[in-house]
């Protein structure tokens, strides 16, 4: 699901006929996973990626046939096969995948993408289910039908038909509660359809207390991750948007009244970085008492441990939850000394804790990298 709100935002001036690509299955290893989604243009752009590159010229020259038909076509791809023009010269991928292809008319979004950008705007939860297959004789289901969860609504929207909407309820909530993406085949009236089963997650977002020049990197790194980026500052000559054009929200003030209808969650993180003493206290005091996922506060660590041990004073017990959010001082060891490696530190280490992995390195883990996200919103 991660990019689809920037899929969905290039379809809205679309004034052509475009294809929209999703990977829908995959077995084996790939540098995708299913969820992920790009938009061919009849003059050659493309929004998105569905492989490390060497998928989308294969999918590109499919491209003209689903336009030129307007039909929903599955194409299927062997990874690993040396009689692929594709994936046999040497990538070293294995295994194999399934690509939906579908064409999108210029005009009124439908309904799917719709709901699926309202979800993700307002940083609600769902999941998204995609048929791109069936076998049998299934009731009123084809490929290129979808059905969205609301985490917070009554039901399935549209309604599916006869049974089949109870049992992809249970497969929607599943992705929900897990936070992870299927391709189950479901049984459909006396047949059964393949599909792609995605939770509908709010992209991160990170709050920067603290807009002096050492912050601008951090915006411009978590900005280029698709994050959504909020700065708070006392100070009105820093916090402005002609030095942060990259946020999406701007506060002028200080915690603990600056946090007043803030939008946190447990996929946002939050690092205090003004460097004033006193507000940088001031900040962590209000923010162990959010629901953020992530905490860190910036400087050495003399410095961090005499704010926390203030806050301690004066009367504020940590329980286990805020400890495990802290991260103080914030960042990997990474032996940063730059502004833009101190700020790849950070966000490398905010991207671990808020998917829920330990920020090692690859090479010492053991079993499949993809696996071990937390669960959605913490």
């Amino acid at each position: 699901m991660q990019g689809l709100l920037e899929i969905l935002a290039s379809l809205d001036s679309i004034k052509e006929p475009v294809a929209i690509a999703t990977l829908v299955r995959v077995k084996g290893s790939s540098y995708r996973k299913p969820g992920a989604r790009m938009v061919f243009r009849t003059g050659g752009d493309q929004t998105g990626v569905i492989s490390a590159g060497c998928l989308e010229t294969d999918v590109k020259a499919r491209v003209e046939s689903v336009l030129r038909n307007g039909e929903p076509h599955l194409a299927a791809f062997d990874l690993g096969s040396d009689l692929d023009l594709i994936w046999g010269t040497g990538m070293g991928c294995q295994g194999k995948a399934d690509v939906l292809l579908e064409a999108v008319s210029p005009g009124p979004a439908a309904p799917w993408m719709t709901r699926c950008t309202q979800l993700l705007k307002r940083r609600r939860t769902g999941a998204l289910a995609t048929v791109f297959g069936a076998r049998g004789e299934v009731d009123s289901v084809k490929v290129g039908d979808r059905f969205i969860l609301d985490g917070q609504g009554p039901g399935l929207l549209p309604p599916p038909p006869g049974a089949f909407a109870e049992i992809l309820g249970i497969a929607l909530r599943q992705a929900l509660a897990q936070g992870a993406t299927s391709s189950p085949a479901l049984p459909c009236g006396t047949g059964e359809v393949d599909v792609l089963i995605e939770p509908i997650l709010p992209p991160y977002a990170l709050w920067l207390f603290g807009a002096g020049e050492h912050a601008r990197p951090l915006a411009r790194l978590a900005k280029e991750l698709g994050w959504f980026l909020g700065i708070v500052d006392h100070r009105p000559a820093l916090a402005t948007s002609a030095r942060f054009p990259e946020a999406d929200r701007i506060v002028l003030g200080h915690p603990p009244s600056s946090l007043h209808g803030l939008p946190f969650d447990g996929r946002s993180a939050a690092l205090v970085v003004s460097h004033v003493y006193e507000k940088d206290r001031q900040a962590v005091a209000a923010l162990l008492q959010q629901p953020l996922g992530y905490l860190g506060l910036q400087g050495n660590r003399t410095r961090c441990t005499r704010i926390l041990k203030e806050i301690q004073e004066a009367g504020v017990a940590l329980t286990e939850a805020q400890r495990q959010i802290m991260h103080f001082p914030a960042g990997l060891d990474l032996g940063a000394e730059s502004p833009e490696v101190i700020a790849l530190s950070m966000l490398a280490e905010v991207q671990a804790a808020l998917s829920g992995h330990a920020g090692g390195s690859l090479r010492d883990r053991h079993g499949a990298i993809h696996l071990g996200a937390r669960p959605p919103m913490g």
